[in-house]
């Protein structure tokens, strides 16, 4: 899996001597400044997150969201696939959705936001009109509704009719292995779509469950094992 943390080179100290400052030296003590302050969120998982949860939404039209590792939606395996069965029913397209990696779950059609949790290893999918009560919410989250394979740490939350699109698709394809995976990222972004990070460095087996008769789906891991420190590093990156 690779590794998309990039190194983020921080200012010099302040520059001292001379009675007055110039324009030029505020803009750089602005700059520090600016660099410290995002170092700083970055360093700080929960605030990150906190930024995404703001920020991304889901938009359900057809009444059935895809959970897939982001770059299923670029393997020309999974698509050709896909495009395949482009007149066959639903179920078929389900199965292939399954064989890589990915889940299918029924939500009354709407828009959802989603919060994720770095410390508890969660991720609620829940309506933006609504503020589920988190205390119990794993209790109450019992229908299996499948496993989600997380290996290139970002997790895309689509609408299913997005899998029929194939000009979409392609285009998301060329961006990939051009090496855009943020561009990437925005497109799917664009098209209601959202995308978040996982939680460990090396990949995710997410348990993915719902809330009987409320349009909540919930995600962790189904095996907690202590984070090591290669896991930590990763919950820190900005949500991007």
């Amino acid at each position: 899996m690779r590794d998309r943390d990039g190194g983020r080179r921080g200012g010099r100290g302040r520059s001292g001597g001379g009675s007055g400052r110039g324009r030029g030296d505020r803009r750089n003590n602005s700059g520090h400044d600016n660099r410290r302050r995002r170092r700083d969120q970055n360093q700080d998982p929960r605030a990150a997150a906190a930024s995404g949860n703001k920020r991304e939404r889901i938009a359900v039209e057809s009444g059935f969201l895809v959970l897939i590792d982001q770059f299923m939606l670029a393997n020309p395996q999974f698509t050709d696939k896909l495009l395949k069965l482009k007149d066959e029913g639903v179920e078929a397209k389900d199965g292939v959705i399954r064989q890589y990696g990915g889940t299918v779950v029924e939500l009354e059609p709407g828009t959802y936001r989603i919060e994720r949790d770095p410390y508890a290893y969660t991720i609620i999918i829940h309506r933006s009109n609504s503020v589920p009560d988190s205390s119990r919410l794993i209790q109450r989250a019992t229908d299996t509704q499948g496993h989600v394979l997380v290996d290139t740490r970002c997790l895309a939350m689509i609408d299913r009719e997005l899998l029929d699109d194939s000009i979409l698709l392609e285009k998301y394809q060329q961006l990939w292995f051009g090496g855009q995976e943020k561009a990437c990222r925005d497109l799917i972004r664009d098209n209601g779509g959202a995308v978040r990070y996982g939680f460990r460095r090396y990949g995710d087996e997410l348990g993915v469950y719902s809330v009987p008769d409320e349009a909540i789906v919930c995600l962790w891991p189904d095996v907690n094992e202590p984070a090591g420190e290669g896991d930590d590093a990763a919950v820190t990156v900005d949500e991007g």
